[in-house]
């Protein structure tokens, strides 16, 4: 194709004559629009990839007095060592994410430790900032409606706080039942017959109910009896996993098979199994979810289910810059984005 290479540095208008699509066309797929077919998105890609392009943000920013930084507000709680292996990744690829779209993110918790008082307000009194992604369950009513007032686009990911509705905002989540259905499906197709669900303290958060029911649904599509015997529980941290060992292992010859919707806590129960000299995966067979960087590493290597992190930052970045720049942004967006199953030695 003729065309690639042009003088200066290429446009969306460029891009749009190559492709043989409009300017609008061009604009709303590389912000990722669901409106634009996924064929019509790949090919604009294609061509914009090859030509090298890059989205001129400086003059966008002068046009409409935009300062290119974007509030990433996070959960306190997402410090803990038990949350930050899997968020430590999560916020590096939004970061990475929101630079490839032209954008900076500040990443602060959403309410000062100390205080209470909120950072999202501080924030918008500032004028730091020209919208949000949210991490976070627990927003305050009166923080959305100062976002309101002030017109500033926000985008949730991985999790949303109940104080809004999520039909009317955009949001991009992690499929959890469909990561729990497949642990499940892997426990029985690697032939385990009598499987354990290890629920967390903590289920009361929606990420863990979801995992929870999606492998106990794949658990009695295979036909086997689901009550209260299938459960064990155990806090979500490497210490909840390790204990979890220590007070049931004289139950585990009636197992074959567990599921631990967290990997802190699979790397617990994982290390004290072989303290046990119980033998994974001859013994029993284990699944974690969360594929974080230590599951790679413990002995041996997590089988576990893969949060599609990439994914859900790549999508929450162009949305936001859409929602910046488009002149007419598209309806809110709810997607559950589906995880994977990554096999390793523990199953």
């Amino acid at each position: 194709m003729r065309g690639w290479d042009l003088p200066g540095k290429p446009t969306i208008k460029d891009i749009a004559r190559l492709a043989g699509v409009s300017h609008s066309t061009v604009s709303r797929a590389l912000n990722g629009s669901p409106l634009i077919s996924s064929v019509t998105r790949d090919r604009i890609q294609t061509i914009a990839d090859r030509m090298d392009f890059e989205f001129n943000e400086g003059a966008r920013r002068l046009k409409n007095r935009k300062t290119g930084i974007i509030g990433v507000i996070y959960y306190s709680v997402l410090n803990d060592f038990r949350s930050s292996l899997y968020t430590n990744e999560l916020f590096r690829d939004l970061r990475h994410n929101l630079e490839r779209v032209g954008l900076d993110a500040l990443v602060v918790e959403a309410y000062n430790d100390q205080s209470g008082q909120s950072n999202i307000a501080r924030l918008i009194r500032q004028n730091k900032v020209d919208g949000f992604v949210i991490i976070h369950p627990e927003i305050r009513s009166e923080d959305y409606k100062l976002i309101k007032e002030h017109k500033l686009p926000i985008v949730h990911i991985h999790m949303i706080s109940n104080s809004i509705s999520r039909d009317s905002v955009d949001c991009f989540f992690t499929d959890n039942y469909k990561g729990g259905n497949l642990a499940a499906r892997h426990l029985i197709d690697s032939g385990c017959r009598r499987i354990q669900v290890v629920r967390i303290y903590e289920d009361e958060s929606e990420e863990f109910r979801q995992r929870i029911r999606g492998c106990l649904s794949a658990l009695d599509e295979a036909g086997f009896a689901v009550n209260d015997e299938c459960f064990f529980s155990c806090e979500c941290s490497y210490e909840g996993g390790y204990r979890l060992v220590g007070e049931k292992h004289m139950r585990f010859k009636e197992c074959d098979g567990f599921f631990i919707p967290a990997d802190i806590a699979a790397f617990g129960f994982l290390n004290a199994l072989r303290e046990e000299s119980i033998r994974v995966p001859e013994d029993l067979k284990v699944v974690g979810f969360d594929d974080s960087p230590v599951s790679r590493m413990t002995l041996p290597p997590l089988t576990t289910i893969h949060q599609p992190r990439e994914e859900l930052t790549d999508k929450a970045s162009k949305r936001i810059r859409s929602l910046l720049f488009d002149d007419t942004p598209d309806e809110p967006i709810q997607e559950y984005v589906k995880p994977t199953l990554v096999i390793r030695e523990s199953s």
